[in-house]
């Protein structure tokens, strides 16, 4: 049931994403919207609370995550993370470094990638580490809401495929309230959290 309900909640946030984005795709030429619309930062920092299901283990867990990204140059960005989740019979320390190249799909949206090394070290069990790909699109569906979508996969462990999907209301150009759902081949992720622009 869980399962159903993340389908459609993250369906939904995917069917607004596109709909709202071929809308503004249409009006492409308005050279107003285009003024009002920001761009899509990657200097920032954040930090979330994270609801998990892991579906392997049967078992829920939470915790905090802290994130940030610096944009270097030319397109290349470093990013970086912190997670501490616990549960009954689970729980881990997640560590992940690394950087990625983002560029415009449009005048609207950017399309990016990454790459990453992850440590994670479970409350019961041996430390493992590996490499996180990741790709996806964000961009701004209005002047304060900005949406996105990711593929990502993890070597770590018995391997983890996910899509997750990201919504952020702006309250000014720096600040954000966020809103994050995943959906993974062993892991059901609900987050709420902050965002700061730099």
């Amino acid at each position: 049931m869980k399962a159903v309900k993340s389908c459609l909640l993250l369906g939904s946030m995917l069917a607004a994403f596109a709909t709202t984005t071929a809308h503004a795709q249409n009006n492409r030429t308005s050279n107003n919207y285009s003024a009002r619309v920001p761009a899509v930062s990657y200097t920032h920092v954040g930090a979330r609370y994270m609801f998990q299901d892991l579906d392997k283990y049967n078992c829920d867990q939470d915790g905090p995550n802290i994130y940030g990204s610096l944009d270097i140059q030319d397109g290349w960005y470093a990013r970086a993370s912190f997670s501490d989740v616990s549960g009954d019979i689970c729980g881990s320390t997640n560590v992940q470094a690394g950087g990625g190249y983002h560029t415009r799909f449009d005048e609207k949206i950017d399309m990016y990638a990454s790459v990453s090394f992850e440590s994670v070290s479970p409350d019961n069990g041996s430390s493992d580490s590996g490499l996180v790909l990741a790709a996806g699109l964000r961009g701004y569906v209005g002047r304060q809401l900005e949406g996105g979508i990711e593929l990502m996969h993890s070597t770590t462990g018995d391997g983890q495929t996910a899509i997750n999907g990201l919504l952020a209301y702006w309250f000014n150009e720096s600040v954000a309230g966020t809103f994050d759902v995943g959906l993974g081949s062993d892991v059901t992720t609900f987050a709420i959290g902050a965002r700061l622009n730099f």
